[in-house]
Order: structure tokens, then sequence, then C-alpha cells
């Protein structure tokens, strides 16, 4: 298995067509702590250019961590560490989710250097703007999963059985419209990765509803004017987060573009990877 050891710990990654000319892209899962699983399609969807995915530390095939390396300046240090040991010199950074919070931080820290473009899929910028727009779309559910969702965030009974059945509501509608994959999605966290969902609890929360972690407080959406590199910027047309927030930050990027993918939601790569990889190769195959 290809592992990267290094001062922080030990990085598991796979790459594709590690001998194509075309510039690399490097891409960066969710979670945080969901593991590069979800982006695996990448891999064998994208055929001209190297690919280069990993599991951010503590979770999925990567070294298990503590609290203590549970933050922003331990994904970012990581990564460059990665970059560096990879020898890429120019690439292509994306992410989807916290992914795209880790990539525009990496951006800011590297201040531009070796990033030819970057691609956002249904970012996560500012903690309240993801907070707005889930009391948003919870207000348009049935009455029963309102009252159900607003009593337990006020009790703290978010590992109630009502809740979770809430939460898988909400999920299937915004996060992966397909009951299956959903299902399977909610049975295997209660087995696997189990690190990843301890680092996702303490620095996001119980749920995809708001952040109560370290993340709580989380805004970088006046740092996006500070890009300049082609910047694309893309949501399911029913995803958490919400296109008119995704639109709006994509407005704030001199150099941007923005889709929406129809009859997806939040996890896109997985209800229809073809329409993912097709909007990211139309905007990669311009630039090189």
């Amino acid at each position: 298995m290809p592992f990267i050891s290094h001062k922080l710990g030990k990085t598991y990654y796979k790459v594709s067509n590690k001998n194509k000319k075309n510039t690399p892209l490097v891409f960066l899962h969710g979670g945080p702590g969901s593991g590069m699983q979800g982006n695996l399609p990448l891999l064998k969807l994208i055929k001209n250019r190297p690919v280069y995915l990993y599991d951010q530390l503590g979770c999925g095939k990567s070294s298990i961590t503590n609290k203590n390396k549970w933050n922003i300046d331990t994904f970012v240090t990581e990564l460059d560490i990665l970059i560096k040991k990879w020898g890429l010199d120019n690439f292509h950074l994306g992410g989807g989710s916290w992914g795209t919070t880790l990539a525009l931080e990496y951006y800011l820290y590297n201040k531009n250097k070796n990033i030819k473009s970057l691609i956002f899929r249904s970012p996560m910028f500012s903690a309240k703007d993801w907070s707005d727009d889930a009391k948003y779309l919870i207000s348009k559910m049935d009455s029963k999963n309102k009252k159900i969702i607003k009593y337990c965030h006020e009790i703290g009974a978010t590992d109630s059985k009502v809740y979770k059945e809430a939460m898988f509501s909400y999920y299937l509608k915004h996060v992966l419209r397909d009951k299956i994959k959903l299902n399977q999605s909610f049975n295997s966290s209660k087995k696997t990765n189990l690190n990843g969902k301890k680092i996702y609890q303490f620095m996001w929360g119980p749920s995809e509803f708001c952040a109560v972690g370290t993340l709580k407080k989380y805004n970088k959406v006046n740092k996006l004017n500070k890009i300049k590199v082609p910047t694309l910027f893309f949501c399911g047309r029913y995803d958490e987060a919400r296109p008119e927030t995704t639109k709006k930050y994509s407005q704030m990027v001199k150099k941007s573009k923005f889709k929406v993918l129809a009859g997806c939601s939040h996890v896109s790569m997985q209800e229809n990877p073809k329409l993912v990889v097709k909007t990211m190769n139309n905007f990669l195959n311009k630039i090189n």
C-alpha cells in the first residue's frame, strides 16, 4: 500500500495516470474525517491527468491521531508535506465540502505558489452561512421533523432515535439522494472509520445542521477575493451547500465559473460521478 511517513504520522494515498503529462489534480475529501472513499470515481473517470487522493490524518487508512492534531494547521501541514513528497511543481487543487475549506486554507498558506486552479464542490467557507442554509432547508421540512430537530437541539438529545430519523429525512433530500447508499453510509459509519467520526464530531458536531465543534466560528469568506487563479464553484440543485450561497461565493472571485448540477444534492460524487467529472474536466481541460 502507498503510504508517506512524516513528522505528523503516516498518510495513505492513491494516484492514477501517474505518467500523464497534463497538470495533476489533487482532490481533498470532506468531513472532516470522512476519508477518500467517496472520491475514488475520480481515479477511473479522469483519464488525461494524474489524480492524487489521500486519507487525511486520523481517518481511513492513515495514522490514528489524538485531539491535539484535530485542527486546520495539522491538515494544511500534512497537505504541504504530501505536495513536496509527490514532487508536484504545478497542480490543480480541489475538494468537496470540508475539502474546500482545506483547499482554501492551503491556497492562502501557500500564497498561490504552484497552484494553477481551484475547484470548490459544495463549499464550506462560513459556519454561520452553513447553519443559516440548514435553518432555511429545515424550515421546508414537515412540521413533525422540524419539531423533533428543534427540541432535540434544545435538550441535547442528538443521540436519540427520533433525531436520527429526522436527520435521515434531511440527508435524503439534501446530502445523498439515494436511499440505499445513504442507509449503507449510516450503517457503515457505526462500524468503520471510528476515529474519523470522532474528528468530525470534535471539529464539526453531531450532524450536518450546524457546527458546534471547533469550526463553529469559522469564516473565511472575506478571503475569497485573494484568489487569483481560475476557480470552479459547483454544487447540487438540492445541496445543503445551497446554490444561492455557492453562487455568492463565486461572485467574490474574479476568474470564477459557477455551475449547479441537476438532480444532485451534497454528495454528488456518489449520486452522479460522470456529471461531476464532466463538469470538472470541462473546466480543467481549458487550463491544461
